[in-house]
């Protein structure tokens, strides 16, 4: 069977307008997703194994269904198959890359947790995850077409084994809110860290987007080139399959989405 590649041209991610910017993760021409996205230390064949047995255990005691659709495509093309972004998140996608990681990315419209795969799948395959990320600060602007936002850096590295907190090793974050810019450190030391940079009096500068490239960099990760990315990857998408009246209202008024241009991912074989 031949793959058949999504549709892709002019069909870009909704707010790729409103959130570009100079310093962004992928030039966040696919943001709010890049906004944070994560890795695991695996191949792509081994994650997806563990992700699809992960989520049996799931779908069994939360009464859902997960489905896995493989895709064979560029980055920018698979990344569509996330349509549409909603709150809370439904989708995920892993991207094999040019390097012993895994990528993967979320819908979630507001958050996305790619917390979750990234700190519990490295348990499963005794290796590493990281979860990145970093957003423009926009809490101040008056535009319009802006969705006013908190800016942050995020750098968070997980393994195999307890600690401190679950299985974290290392965690640096950069963050705006109401009460202004805070930094927050945790965890082992690595070597590769630009230790000076934490006691910068802007605090802004203390994580930047510069040193989250290079920390990736020191691991393998190349995270902001898009031919670092692909070309094989699964979408996976978890459905409700029984809800009761309530719960189903409840879900309704809740759930916020933003509708993506269509995309056809392609459907493989399984061997």
């Amino acid at each position: 069977m031949k793959a058949v590649y999504p549709a892709a041209g002019k069909e870009r991610l909704l707010f790729c307008a409103i959130f570009i910017t100079q310093m962004s993760l992928i030039k966040n021409e696919f943001a709010p997703i890049t906004f944070r996205f994560g890795f695991v230390e695996a191949s792509f064949l081994s994650l997806c194994v563990a992700f699809e047995q992960w989520h049996r255990d799931i779908d069994a005691k939360f009464a859902v269904k997960t489905e896995f659709s493989n895709i064979v495509a560029p980055l920018e093309t698979a990344l569509l198959s996330l349509q549409p972004l909603t709150t809370p998140l439904d989708r995920y996608l892993l991207v094999e890359t040019k390097s012993n990681w895994t990528a993967i990315f979320a819908n979630g419209l507001r958050v996305n947790d790619v917390f979750s795969p990234v700190s519990h799948l490295p348990l499963r395959l005794n290796c590493r995850g990281l979860e990145v990320g970093y957003a423009p600060d926009r809490s101040k602007s008056d535009r319009k077409d802006l969705i006013r936002m908190w800016g942050h850096a995020l750098f968070a590295l997980y393994g195999p084994s307890n600690t401190d907190w679950l299985n974290r090793i290392r965690y640096l974050s950069v963050s705006n809110d109401v009460r202004g810019w805070s930094f927050s450190e945790s965890g082992d030391v690595q070597q590769y860290e630009e230790l000076d940079a934490y006691k910068k009096r802007q605090i802004q500068e203390r994580l930047t987007f510069e040193m989250l490239e290079r920390y990736c960099r020191a691991l393998g990760i190349e995270v902001n080139q898009l031919d670092f990315y692909g070309p094989r990857s699964c979408a996976v998408k978890t459905f409700w399959i029984f809800m009761n009246s309530t719960s189903r209202q409840a879900t309704q008024w809740c759930r916020s989405s933003v509708t993506l241009p269509a995309a056809r991912p392609a459907r493989l074989p399984n061997n």
